[in-house]
């Protein structure tokens, strides 16, 4: 039967990046927990990979690894949002309160900063490390970097 694969794996999709550059974006300073390395996934793979299961039944009956092409920390991320944005963003490590507090005090639902609070506590046990060529081979193309999410996602002012 076509389309009997399960797309459910522990991941983080790639579009949270530019959220949480928001601010650094205008401040250069990218403020956030200490963390470990995330093999981020962009939705747009996952659509495509999608298709593919729908459409073929290459698939039928897996549930496979799907990740990012390379597992990034953040202190990688702002020097790829730096090379993007044409200016430096500084990472700033602060602690799971201060990030939290900060996260409610610009309006975020408590439940939201503290499932972001849990996403950087996660990533430091390394739940998110693990980079699968599952998802480029099943594709047939290289899984798309971060750093082409974080080209298309710098402010005008800022490109």
């Amino acid at each position: 039967m076509r389309g009997a694969v399960h797309l459910a794996a522990q991941r983080l999709y790639a579009s949270t990046v530019p959220r949480l550059l928001q601010g650094a974006w205008h401040t250069g300073e990218l403020r956030v927990p200490q963390d470990g390395p995330v093999a981020w996934t962009t939705h747009g793979d996952l659509a495509d990979l999608t298709a593919l299961a729908l459409t073929s039944d290459e698939l039928d009956g897996l549930t496979p690894p799907l990740t990012g092409p390379e597992a990034l920390t953040m202190e990688q991320v702002a020097a790829l949002a730096s090379e993007v944005a044409g200016r430096p963003i500084r990472r700033v490590v602060v602690s799971d309160a201060e990030y939290r507090a900060e996260l409610v005090g610009h309006g975020a639902p408590e439940a939201a900063a503290d499932m972001l609070v849990g996403m950087f506590a996660a990533s430091r046990r390394g739940d998110f490390a693990a980079v699968d060529p599952t998802l480029p081979r099943l594709l047939g193309r290289p899984a798309t970097p971060l750093q082409e999410v974080l080209a298309a996602a710098v402010p005008a002012a800022q490109a």
